[in-house]
C-alpha cells in the first residue's frame, strides 16, 4: 500500500467523517505544512485520484506498546504484576478500552467519497454484542502459580473473543454494498457509475470474505504474527532501541494531531500491514528472525511488504547470521588462545618464584624492607587513582564548546569521561549562512536536487537545516540519552550510519514532531563526521514527496570529498554577529531556542530534542 494511501486511512479515524472533498482538504493543508510550499494543480490531481481510487481493507494491526507521556508502561512481554504500582491503574483503564480498539482495527473499511455507513454499521454491531463473562483487566491480573499473562496474550485473546463478532458485521456488509449498488444514482456519468459500482463490489465481495474461516483465522494470525515480531523486537537490544524512537515519535505525534476519543488515555498504537503478505511470509519460511526482522523494516522505514522487501530481510538476515558465526569462531578462539597464554603465564610465575625461593635461601635481605617497598607502591598507585578521578571530573560545558581545563587539572593526561569527537561537514556549516549565500553555493554545487531553489524555499529549509547547535547535545555525555546509532552501511567506499533522536519543532504557535537526523560517515583518519544534519516532521515523512525514512539504509548524499578539506571541530563555535540562539537544558530535553537579532525578547522558533522514551 502507498504512503499516501496510509495517510488517507490514517485520515479517516481522525476526522471521523469521509466526504471526499474534506479528506482532500485536509491532506492539502497537512502536505504543505510539512514541505512549506503550496501544492500545484498536478500535486492535487495526484492526492484526488490516489483517494478515489483507494479503498483500505484488512490492513490494520495493533502494536503491543502502550506509552504514557514519556514512559513506556507496557510492552509485548509485560505481566501485570511487572508494572510499576502508580501506573497500573492507568494500564488497566487501557487493557479495559482493548475490544473496541481491537474491533476497529479489523472492521476499519475506509470508502472512497463515503464511509459514514460502515462506520455506523461497525458501531451498531460492537454495541449490541454482549461482552458478559470477558473482562479483559481482570484476565491480565489472574496469576497462575507465579506467572501472569503477558500484554501480548490478551491482546490475542481479545482479537479471538472479537472474530465471533465478523459474520455478523460481513453479511451486513455485503448485503448494505449490494443495496447502494442497486441505488446508484441516474445522474452520474457512466464512467462514475463503474467507479461507484466497482469499490462497492470491492466491498461487496469483501463483506463476504469477513464471514468465511480463511478470512477470520488470516486477520487472527496477522496479528499473531505481528505480537511475535514485537516480541523478537523487544528481545534484541538493537533493534529495541530503533523500534522505540520511531514509535514514540508516532505516539507523540498523534496526540498532536489527533483529539484522543478516550479523555486522557492515550490508545496504543496502530499499523497498516498487508494481512495476507504477511502471513504468507511467515508461512513460506517459517523464520521469526526473517518476518521480525521485515516486520522492523516496514515499521521503520515505511516499506510495503512485497517481494522486494521480503529479498532484502531474507538476505539482511542470512548476511546477519553468517556474520555472527564468524564472529562466534573468532571469540572462540581468542578465548582458546587466551586460556594457553593464561596457562603458560601461570607456568613462568610458578617458575620465577621457584627461582626467587633458591635465591632467599643462599642471600638474605634486611628485614621489612620488602614490605617499606610495597606500601611505597601502594601509596604510589593511590596518589595516580585520585588524580585520575579528579581529571574525570571536567565540566559538560567545557567539552561541549572545546574549552580548556581548569588550571587545577592536569594538563598532561586527557579525561576519561570527555565527550563524544565529531567533525561537521561543510554541507553541514552551509546552512549557518544567509539564504543568499547558500542559494549561490547550491546553484554552484554537484547536489543536483539544490539547484534552483527559490529564496522563499531556501528560507524554509534553512529553518529545519541551520540546527547546528545540536552538535553540543551530540558531543555531550549525554548524547545516548537522546539518540540511537542505526545499522551502519557502505556508500562510495565509505561507512555510514546515522544518529536519530525525538524532536519537536515550534514556529508560529504550531508544534511539528518529528525526527532529529543526523548523518555520518568515517573519514580517513578513522574519525566521524557529520555530513548531514536535520529536523525533519512526521508529516514530511507521510507525505513522501522525496522524503527517506530516518532509519532507511542509504542516502542521496555523493561526493563528500569535494567537502572534506573543510571540515571543523566546531569548537568554540558562535554564530555571526546580530543572530541569537539560546540553549536551555532540562532532565530530559534539550531546546534550542532562536530569537529576532533585532528584537531578542522575540522568539521565532524552537527546537526541542526529547530524551528517549523511559522503559519502566
Amino acid at each position: 500500500m502507498s504512503i499516501w494511501s496510509l495517510w488517507v486511512l490514517d485520515l479517516v479515524g481522525i476526522l471521523c467523517t469521509s466526504r471526499i472533498e474534506k479528506i482532500i482538504e485536509e491532506v492539502k493543508k497537512r502536505y504543505e505544512k510539512a514541505l512549506s510550499h503550496e501544492l500545484s494543480g498536478a500535486e492535487l490531481e495526484i492526492i484526488r485520484e490516489t483517494i478515489e481510487e483507494v479503498v483500505g481493507l484488512d490492513t490494520k494491526v495493533l502494536i503491543p506498546f502502550v506509552f504514557h507521556g514519556r514512559r513506556l508502561v507496557i510492552s509485548p512481554v509485560t505481566r501485570h504484576q511487572d508494572i510499576e504500582q502508580g501506573e497500573r491503574e492507568y494500564v488497566e483503564k487501557v487493557v479495559k478500552m482493548l475490544p473496541i480498539l481491537v474491533w476497529n482495527s479489523i472492521t476499519c473499511i475506509y470508502v472512497p467519497g463515503d464511509s459514514d455507513w460502515t462506520i455506523d454499521l461497525m458501531n451498531e454491531i460492537f454495541k449490541t454484542t454482549s461482552f458478559e463473562g470477558f473482562d479483559p483487566v481482570t484476565l491480565y491480573k489472574r496469576t497462575r502459580g507465579k506467572c501472569g499473562m503477558r500484554f501480548t496474550d490478551v491482546v490475542m485473546r481479545t482479537f479471538r473473543h472479537n472474530i465471533g463478532m465478523l459474520n455478523r458485521f460481513g453479511q451486513r456488509l455485503a448485503q448494505e454494498a449490494g443495496a447502494k449498488i442497486q441505488e446508484i444514482s441516474s445522474s452520474l456519468s457512466d464512467e462514475e457509475k463503474r467507479k461507484e459500482e466497482k469499490m462497492l463490489q470491492i466491498i461487496k465481495e469483501y463483506g463476504e470474505s469477513l464471514c468465511t474461516k480463511e478470512k477470520q483465522e488470516e486477520i487472527i494470525k496477522a496479528q499473531e504474527i505481528v505480537c511475535d515480531a514485537c516480541t523478537y523486537i523487544w528481545r534484541r537490544p538493537e533493534d529495541r532501541a530503533s523500534f522505540l524512537i520511531e514509535a514514540y515519535s508516532r505516539y507523540l505525534h498523534s496526540k498532536t494531531v489527533e483529539v484522543s476519543k478516550h479523555g486522557d488515555i492515550d490508545e496504543p498504537l496502530f499499523d497498516y500491514v498487508d494481512h495476507c503478505s504477511l502471513v504468507s511470509t511467515y508461512e513460506k519460511y517459517k523464520s521469526m528472525d526473517i518476518v521480525g526482522e521485515l516486520f522492523l523494516r516496514v515499521f521503520l522505514e515505511g516499506k510495503d511488504i512485497n517481494d522486494e522487501s521480503v529479498n532484502d530481510t531474507v538476505c539482511g538476515v542470512r548476511e546477519r547470521e553468517e556474520a555472527e558465526k564468524m564472529r562466534g569462531e573468532e571469540e572462540r578462539r581468542k578465548k582458546e588462545e587466551e586460556s594457553l597464554r593464561n596457562a603458560l603465564e601461570l607456568l613462568r610465575m610458578e617458575e620465577k618464584e621457584k627461582s626467587k625461593g633458591k635465591g632467599k635461601k643462599k642471600k638474605g635481605g634486611k628485614k621489612g624492607s620488602g614490605e617499606v617497598t610495597a606500601k611505597m607502591e601502594e601509596e604510589k598507585k593511590d596518589s595516580e587513582e585520585v588524580e585520575e578521578s579528579a581529571e574525570a571530573e571536567v565540566s559538560l560545558e567545557e567539552m561541549a564548546v572545546g574549552g580548556a581545563r581548569s588550571k587545577e587539572r592536569s594538563s598532561k593526561k586527557k579525561s576519561r569521561s570527555k565527550g563524544h569527537r565529531y567533525k561537521v561537514h561543510k554541507r553541514v556549516l552551509r546552512w549557518t549562512k544567509s539564504a543568499e549565500r547558500i542559494k549561490a553555493e547550491l546553484d554552484e554545487g554537484s547536489e543536483e536536487k539544490w539547484r534552483n531553489k527559490s529564496i522563499e524555499e531556501i528560507e524554509e529549509q534553512k529553518k529545519v537545516h541551520d540546527i547546528i547547535e545540536v552538535c553540543v547535545l551530540l558531543r555531550s555525555l549525554d548524547a545516548n540519552r537522546f539518540f540511537v546509532s542505526t545499522n551502519r552501511y557502505m556508500k562510495d567506499g565509505t561507512e555510514r550510519w546515522k544518529m536519530v533522536g525525538v524532536g519537536i519543532f515550534e514556529e508560529g504557535g504550531e508544534k511539528k514532531v518529528g525526527k532529529v537526523e543526523v548523518g555520518l560517515y568515517r573519514d580517513k583518519g578513522e574519525g566521524s563526521v557529520i555530513y548531514h544534519l536535520m529536523f525533519k516532521a512526521m508529516d514530511t515523512e507521510k507525505a513522501g514527496k522525496g522524503a527517506r525514512s530516518s532509519f532507511g539504509k542509504g542516502d542521496d548524499v555523493e561526493g563528500l570529498e569535494e567537502g572534506a578539506g573543510e571540515l571543523s571541530d566546531m569548537s568554540g563555535f558562535e554564530y555571526p554577529k546580530g543572530v541569537r540562539s539560546e540553549i536551555v537544558k532540562g532532565g530530559d530535553a534539550f531546546k534550542i531556542v532562536y530569537r529576532n537579532p533585532k528584537d531578542t525578547s522575540e522568539v521565532l522558533r524552537s527546537l526541542t530534542v526529547l530524551q528517549k522514551a523511559e522503559v519502566l
